[in-house]
């Protein structure tokens, strides 16, 4: 089936189909989100060098636009918790700053309800780009900030700040872009969040080569999520191995890390936190040592130092398989409900993918 059959064979019957999907996932939210409530419990160090040398009362919305009972919140981050070197603090780094930094979202027209923040390589322009024109285009529900470490390029840095002239939406630390410096990009986006986007009510944390269905997460967040406190969500991974092999690029030393095996965490490629969730790992990211897989570490051990359980939404993962249907057009994209794909996605796969859920959005 080619594309403009995909496009045009959106039936009565497919469209029904979709809604009742959609239907049934903001019901399966509601009872995970009920189920939250009532089960509510009160409340490594390596020797690299990071840096490149060159900053609650409960209320019920009355708000009927929306389905259900939205449970609404005060903004759970409160910066007077925090050290006064908390700002240029980023974990064992005290001498932490933005080379690159953006307004806050305070300053927008309108405050955007979801602060997605990816993860980015200096070198990856063109995905950015991708990105720029597909599912990170403009949209007053969310800002969209592409997240960077130091490079010890002159030229590539100058390049950089070009682009982020043009764009506006790059926020780069003085840390040096490395593969083991993850971890500070990662809580660099929290940090980024607790200080200029508090009022966001989730944080949408992604890389560079994955596509994020942003018409559906919009209405996922809007309408299905009820309860926006405690909020992990993601594709949960379970019982897996430490890699001592010299061969991986995973390798961990047992002085990195002794036990055998992770805590369960979340994949760092599509990650959804709610605002308190950002605030709560934050804090504990500021005095834990420092272990250089991300997503193991703030999804992992700093979720089970705080009591955060994970809620696994791996269902609404496209796995590489549904990923080439729906690009190919055996699987009607109408009809099949996702929030995101797998990583490692084209430039061509992405505006594919944007291509049809437009159209699917706009039907």
């Amino acid at each position: 089936m080619g594309m403009n059959e995909i496009k045009t064979n959106l039936t009565g019957s497919d469209m029904w189909e979709r809604r009742l999907m959609l239907g049934s996932l903001i019901g399966l939210t509601l009872c995970i989100s009920i189920w939250r409530i009532s089960t509510l419990e009160p409340q490594i160090v390596t020797e690299y060098s990071p840096y490149f040398n060159g900053p609650s009362v409960l209320q019920i919305s009355n708000d009927t636009s929306t389905s259900g009972n939205i449970i609404s919140y005060p903004s759970p981050i409160s910066l007077d918790e925090l050290p006064s070197s908390d700002y240029h603090t980023l974990i064992d780094l005290d001498n932490f700053k933005f080379l690159m930094n953006q307004e806050a979202c305070n300053a927008m027209t309108e405050h955007p309800s979801i602060l997605i923040l990816i993860h980015s390589a200096p070198k990856n322009w063109h995905k950015r780009n991708v990105i720029r024109e597909t599912w990170g285009r403009r949209d007053p529900r969310a800002k969209v900030l592409f997240l960077l470490g130091a490079v010890t390029s002159n030229s590539l840095q100058h390049k950089l700040q070009q682009e982020n002239h043009l764009f506006e939406d790059m926020v780069q630390g003085n840390f040096q872009d490395a593969y083991r410096n993850m971890t500070y990009k990662h809580v660099m986006a929290f940090k980024w969040f607790s200080y200029f986007c508090p009022e966001a009510k989730f944080l949408l944390k992604t890389d560079d080569d994955v596509f994020v269905n942003t018409p559906t997460i919009f209405e996922f967040l809007e309408k299905g999520v009820i309860d926006r406190r405690n909020l992990l969500l993601c594709k949960k991974i379970e019982n897996a191995r430490v890699s001592r092999s010299f061969r991986s690029k995973w390798r961990v030393s047992s002085k990195e890390y002794s036990n055998r095996f992770y805590p369960t965490y979340c994949p760092g490629f599509s990650i959804i936190y709610s605002a308190d969730t950002v605030f709560r790992l934050y804090k504990e990211a500021q005095h834990t040592p420092y272990f250089w897989i991300d997503d193991v570490h703030v999804t992992g051990t700093l979720a089970k130092a705080t009591n955060l359980t994970i809620t696994p939404i791996g269902d609404l993962y496209l796995n590489y398989k549904q990923e080439d249907n729906v690009i190919n057009g055996y699987q009607n994209s109408s009809t099949s409900l996702f929030l995101f794909t797998s990583p490692n996605l084209t430039e061509k796969e992405i505006r594919k993918l944007w291509k049809l859920v437009s159209a699917n959005d706009s039907s």
